[in-house]
């Protein structure tokens, strides 16, 4: 029964070739192509800290002496959280560069911890400083670290999202091929 006042020319017809609309298609490569980059850019990021990681053996050594010693509190996260907080000086071929990381340590930890860390250090002191050769500017005072399968698991979610990032970009672009040839 049609509804009084309606001919049958006046109800929307659906679309005869069926299937997603152009634009929605376009939307989705284009945010595949998105996800698909922020996951290229955050898998490579962390297989060149692994690759850092595991050649430590390669930093040379120099003397350095330090500038300041002290703990800071961690301004993002909870109220018991710190970081050390270091800055020393170190020259490699008559320049001098300033470092501030005390090691590859990433997580804050409860300010004792750190102020029992750094209870060996005192400003002004002389400490042993291990820098990058390729890049002087990239040095630790200890070759610690917090291990790799943190690193991994966050390279493996990158690829997770390039992975998908790629299939949001494949499947569109085949659905508009289908498209095209049927026309």
């Amino acid at each position: 029964m049609k509804p009084a006042g309606l001919r049958s020319s006046d109800r929307e017809e659906p679309d005869p070739s069926g299937g997603t609309p152009l634009g929605v298609l376009v939307l989705a490569f284009l945010c595949g192509l998105v996800v698909a980059y922020l996951g290229f850019k955050s898998s490579w990021a962390d297989y060149l800290r692994i690759d850092k990681l595991r050649h430590l053996e390669r930093y040379l050594e120099t003397d350095g002496r330090f500038l300041e010693v002290k703990v800071r509190a961690d301004s993002t996260g909870s109220s018991g959280d710190s970081y050390p907080d270091v800055l020393y000086e170190y020259f490699v071929a008559g320049k001098s560069i300033w470092g501030w990381r005390l090691s590859y340590e990433e997580e804050p930890k409860p300010e004792a911890y750190w102020k029992d860390r750094l209870s060996g250090y005192a400003k002004g002191a002389p400490v042993k400083v291990y820098y990058n050769p390729v890049l002087p500017g990239d040095a630790i005072l200890e070759r610690k670290h917090d291990g790799l399968f943190r690193i991994w698991l966050r390279m493996s979610l990158g690829i997770g999202f390039l992975g998908a990032g790629l299939l949001l970009s494949v499947l569109p672009l085949s659905g508009w091929l289908k498209r095209k040839n049927k026309v």
